[in-house]
């Protein structure tokens, strides 16, 4: 006689436990979902890194540009001049070009347009800085 007294979870639970192991779809579904999820997060990564490396050199630029403003202010006016020159900071080669318009916009100003331009794996890249000077008598 057959014992009806056990309610039938019980044995698929002991059935289940007889089943040990993961099947081999279950793998290849599961090794899928890493490898996509692997692939968008290097993907990420990638963008992430480039868009550092740009946004250093940036900084960089905008920093030699200031530099080059505050020594133009360190001049005495009337010896205030356009010029260029070029700098290698690492392995990054920058040009700044400053242009210097006298008595723009008024009689005893002079505009000054520093310009810093460099190359990266992403084209050709500038930054402007633009300021206006006046004789300071003493």
């Amino acid at each position: 006689m057959k014992r009806t007294d056990r309610p039938t979870a019980v044995t698929f639970a002991s059935r289940w436990r007889c089943r040990r192991g993961v099947t081999l779809m279950e793998t290849m579904v599961a090794l899928t979902l890493f490898a996509l999820c692997s692939s968008a997060i290097g993907r990420l990564m990638t963008s992430q890194i480039r868009m550092a490396s740009t946004n250093n050199l940036t900084s960089r630029a905008y920093a030699l540009a200031e530099e080059e403003l505050e020594n133009i202010r360190a001049l005495d006016y009337s010896d205030i001049a356009s010029n260029s020159r070029t700098l290698d900071l690492g392995n990054v080669h920058f040009s700044l070009a400053t242009v210097v318009q006298a008595n723009v916009p008024a009689t005893n100003l002079k505009t000054i347009t520093v310009t810093v331009s460099w190359d990266e794996p992403a084209g050709s890249r500038n930054v402007s800085l633009n300021t206006i000077y006046t004789a300071v008598k003493r």
